[in-house]
């Protein structure tokens, strides 16, 4: 077979009738699975190449060209044929959905992380991104290819996947766009510190691999680009005021929060938040309508609630006083928050908000804190004042938290908020 395809050419490939001119990219990718067994794959990289291999392979053996296929599974061809081409790579026609996804996510998430795929961590740690992508109601041991061709055009999720375990099993480059529908930003990964991105992949951090690929297909492009661990209770330890110094003032803050195991088995679940403007200590509302809440569950996947327009209470952080509370909410309404960790550090709450929709994210209203992670994943914006001068609002917030409550004005508030004055 490894002179079915030169790679160091553009190539043409003859089978029967049919003859199929590769790039020289293609020609390379697809003489690299020809000159494997199945065996060495499967040593090589997981199962997802296994099963690219062995579908090129046998298209080889029975007379199919596998140049004309290969082309239509990474080409933006029609969109009909290439939903062919994955169904028939898949063998979706013999094995179930759930299957063929699995397989599939290992290589993706890997892909976005640069990361080669190991065995034996995928089972618990992927169980919600296949079920993510899983069809609908999709039970039997066999997935036809018209309900395929009908999930394929209206699943951009599964397509971004795919895309994914075909750059890593092909070594593609990521400027290179295969998969109808997928949105290069999708594909990007963040980067990351060697430190933080090997403390995530070794199960260190609340933030998994899959959980980090799930939520930043959520955030504006501007959050997409470096990220960076600021506070970890788990590496930190459990600390208010590290926590509070970490995150405020320091830009868009993707917040995670988990509950205190009471089972020593308990389904991994995180909650959280993205803030998307600076954090700061103030006795009111700010924030801006891109913030979102989370749940991040093995049973049902990554749940997002935007903001809904009915009030601007996306972000509140106070401590040290004694007129309102002390902590960290978003959403809701001040003592009902949409999710709260107080102050104290050992307990928050959640409950059903208006401002982003959003249902409680708690198994319990008032829950235990178990791990609290935040990342900064755009640093902030706006220039500090470095006089080293004090407003008169800085120095006395219950002052300026009982003139809001009254109604009353409140002068150079502008100036202390980082506006510029009129």
């Amino acid at each position: 077979m490894g002179n079915i395809l030169s790679p160091t050419k553009a190539t043409t490939t003859t089978r029967g009738d049919v003859s199929t001119k590769l790039s020289e990219a293609d020609s390379q990718a697809l003489t690299v699975f020809l000159r494997h067994t199945p065996e060495q794959a499967a040593e090589r990289r997981m199962e997802f190449d296994t099963m690219l291999w062995t579908f090129l392979h046998s298209a080889t053996e029975n007379g199919s060209d596998p140049a004309q296929i290969f082309s239509k599974l990474i080409n933006c061809t029609d969109n009909g044929t290439q939903a062919d081409a994955i169904h028939r790579l898949g063998r979706l026609d013999t094995i179930d959905f759930t299957t063929f996804a699995r397989s599939v996510c290992t290589s993706a998430i890997a892909q976005f992380w640069n990361k080669e795929p190991t065995a034996g961590a995928s089972d618990s740690s992927l169980s919600w991104v296949v079920e993510w992508v899983t069809m609908p109601k999709e039970t039997t041991s066999a997935t036809s290819i018209d309900a395929w061709r009908a999930w394929w055009r209206q699943s951009a999720l599964l397509r971004e996947v795919v895309e994914l375990a075909l750059r890593s099993s092909l070594h593609l480059e990521k400027s290179r766009v295969l998969i109808l529908g997928v949105s290069e930003a999708n594909l990007t990964c963040p980067e990351l510190s060697a430190n933080d991105l090997n403390r995530m992949l070794g199960g260190e951090l609340l933030l998994t691999a899959e959980m980090g690929w799930a939520l930043s297909r959520e955030l504006p492009p501007h959050s997409r680009k470096r990220w960076q661990c600021a506070y970890s209770s788990r590496r930190d330890g459990r600390s208010w005021s590290t926590f509070q110094g970490a995150m405020e003032g320091r830009g868009s803050i993707l917040l995670l929060v988990s509950e205190k195991k009471k089972k020593k088995h308990s389904t991994q679940r995180a909650f959280g938040a993205y803030l998307d403007s600076d954090v700061v200590r103030q006795p009111s509302w700010h924030g801006t309508s891109q913030n979102f809440l989370f749940t991040a569950d093995l049973a049902t996947g990554l749940s997002v609630y935007r903001a809904t327009g009915f009030n601007d209470h996306y972000q509140y952080l106070n401590y040290a006083m004694q007129t309102l509370p002390n902590g960290l909410g978003v959403g809701g309404q001040i003592e009902h928050f949409g999710l709260w960790i107080d102050s104290g550090f050992v307990s928050g709450s959640s409950n059903p908000s208006a401002t982003y929709d959003s249902p409680q994210l708690s198994t319990q209203y008032d829950f235990a804190i178990g791990t609290v992670e935040a990342w900064v994943v755009r640093a902030s914006t706006t220039a500090s004042d470095s006089s080293g001068k004090v407003s008169a609002i800085t120095a006395n917030p219950e002052a300026v938290a009982l003139l809001e409550m009254a109604n009353r004005p409140m002068y150079s508030t502008p100036a202390h908020r980082g506006e510029v004055d009129p």
